[in-house]
């Protein structure tokens, strides 16, 4: 992790020595706010959030309830404006997402810990012109099985490390018609990995502000994700809610969402579920324009 961390913090400062002949007059250090806007169906997205949902395995008849809270901080190092509209940022996130699970033992209803994931992203945006944005991201991530989960499942033995890698991703980002349309491929680059290489991912998100009430939106999308190490079975994301203060700093959306597929989540990634009720949303620190 720590070697990770240190190539993770090194390529950070390469890419700002590389990048130096795309300096502008105007150059900012430490900005806020990110102009790339956040996938924010995507569950592994650098935002703060928790969801209450139903938890339903394949071939399990017990019903579960799930309920997933995610923290992350983003901050961008150097934000440099070119001429037009151009512009380039780079930064890192770190997140943090954790998932509690609740089941009926039979005499009480027993909650705890399942699993934690920790991801650490280098990042690098360039928006082309308003309406093409495009992104990197070299990230680590590891997957932790959470006490209570193990003493209640009386695991003994080591689990699986398919959550352990790091990946390059690559996303470009369309605005057409009050529509986000985003795609994204990545690939583990880990050298000694259990996980298989590939990930392709797709989706969109809708907005539509309210004319007589700016600071509220009605929302939409759908989010899409396939891996090669789960045989390209599609994990799948829809959603839609509203945004509350849309044109303040700190915006909230509120959505109704159901997801299926792999377990979006922890080395527990081999179960299908589906997932289905309501998230809080927070994008903190805020999308700039």
């Amino acid at each position: 992790m720590q070697a990770v961390t240190r190539l993770i913090f090194q390529l950070t400062f390469v890419f700002t020595f590389a990048l130096n002949p795309l300096f502008a007059n105007e150059v900012s250090w430490l900005p806020q706010g990110s102009f790339f806007p956040t996938r924010y169906l995507d569950p592994a997205a650098c935002q703060q959030g928790i969801s209450l949902f139903s938890y339903e395995v394949a071939g399990e008849s017990q019903q579960l309830m799930y309920v997933p809270i995610s923290l992350s901080l983003r901050q961008q190092f150097i934000r440099s404006e070119l001429a037009g509209t151009r512009r380039w940022e780079l930064g890192m996130e770190f997140s943090i997402f954790s998932q509690f699970s609740i089941v009926d033992a039979g005499e009480a209803y027993m909650g705890g810990l399942q699993n934690a994931d920790y991801r650490i992203s280098s990042i690098f945006h360039y928006q082309h012109n308003p309406h093409t944005l495009y992104r990197v991201s070299l990230f680590h991530q590891s997957s932790h099985l959470g006490d209570d989960y193990i003493i209640r499942n009386f695991i003994v033995s080591p689990t699986l490390r398919t959550q352990n890698y790091e990946q390059l991703d690559f996303t470009l980002l369309k605005r057409i018609s009050g529509w986000n349309l985003y795609g994204t491929a990545g690939y583990n680059v880990s050298p000694n990995t259990v996980r298989k290489r590939l990930m392709l991912q797709c989706g969109g998100m809708w907005s539509h502000q309210l004319a007589n009430h700016p600071g509220l939106a009605f929302l939409a999308g759908l989010d899409m994700k396939i891996y090669e190490h789960n045989v390209f079975i599609p994990n799948t994301r829809i959603a839609a809610g509203i945004e509350f203060a849309r044109t303040t700093s700190t915006p909230v959306k509120l959505l109704l969402s159901y997801y299926q597929g792999h377990l979006p989540y922890s080395t527990l990634e081999y179960q299908k579920v589906r997932l289905m009720g309501l998230s809080l949303l927070f994008d903190i620190p805020a999308y700039i324009n």
